[in-house]
């Protein structure tokens, strides 16, 4: 382990996170959606291309976002008029969430970027090495997770700024 901040695995899994923002947002310029879509926003339409309206809690259970990462991405998207949220007519305590046409028209675009994304991945590291990277990344998730319910000041954990606790 390194004492060093700027070599600390928690300054890499930041690079990593806006140099992946920075390549999708490019792509999505380069085939004119940046118009229509941002960053983070494929994980909810994908999850609605498989079943449109869907409830807030269902949709954050398969993308496996927090409610108020959830919350605020789902405002930006009505806003770009992708989705719509009503209240569900049975139980009105439920916020279902449903796909517009502008958002049913871009399924293959949204599809075909993932396919993109997920390709170069493959190519650049390997199917063994995709394999390892997703455990890791599914246990450095955890242990953020975990420590941001734990922490003191709320959900911001003193790993995500490079300090030990």
């Amino acid at each position: 382990m390194t004492d060093q901040p700027l070599d600390q695995i928690a300054f890499y899994i930041g690079r990593a996170y806006y140099t992946y923002v920075g390549w999708l947002e490019n792509l999505l310029a380069q085939r004119g959606l940046d118009g229509h879509l941002r960053p983070g926003m494929g994980p909810i339409l994908c999850a609605l291309y498989r079943e449109d309206n869907l409830s807030i809690k269902q949709i954050a259970t398969q993308t496996q976002l927090s409610l108020s990462t959830l919350t605020g991405m789902l405002k930006r998207m009505e806003r770009a008029g992708l989705v719509k949220r009503r209240r569900d007519v049975r139980d009105g305590r439920v916020v279902r969430v449903r796909l517009t046409r502008l958002a049913e028209s871009l399924e293959s675009e949204v599809f075909q970027i993932a396919k993109h994304i997920n390709e170069e991945f493959v190519k650049g590291l390997g199917e063994k090495e995709v394999a390892a990277s997703r455990r890791l990344l599914v246990r450095l998730i955890d242990i953020m997770r975990s420590q941001s319910k734990a922490a003191p000041y709320g959900n911001h954990s003193l790993l995500a700024l490079g300090r030990s606790p």
